[in-house]
């Protein structure tokens, strides 16, 4: 029979550090959930409990928590390098077809 200050795993999991462990849980679960929502990803959230006895004989827990939240894509951008190692959005080994339509516009103002 058990004695009335055994605690089952969910008691052990809300008591551990006055609940704080729980209100974490809660925090990262309705974070996961809400980029789960924004992104349409998939997310997931880890407990781990490593137990350990001390010198004392007790046992000691230090829990860890992992969230894994699905994160928006980024689209492709597509640049090139120029001689003095900056980017632009130009291709510089092509000629800008506006340039050479110019003067094409211009000779056909003039008549």
């Amino acid at each position: 029979m058990a004695r009335p200050d055994e605690l089952t795993f969910l008691e052990f999991l809300n008591t551990f550090r006055r609940g704080s462990l729980i209100t974490q849980l809660d925090a990262m679960l309705s974070e996961v959930l809400t980029a789960m929502v924004e992104t349409g990803g998939d997310g997931s959230i880890t407990l781990s409990l490593p137990l350990k006895r001390n010198k004392g004989g007790q046992i000691e827990c230090t829990p860890k928590l992992k969230a894994a939240r699905p994160r928006a894509a980024l689209g492709t951008g597509i640049y090139y390098a120029t001689e003095d190692g900056h980017l632009t959005r130009s291709d510089p080994g092509q000629m800008d077809m506006l340039d050479e339509l110019e003067p094409r516009r211009s000779r056909g103002n003039d008549n």
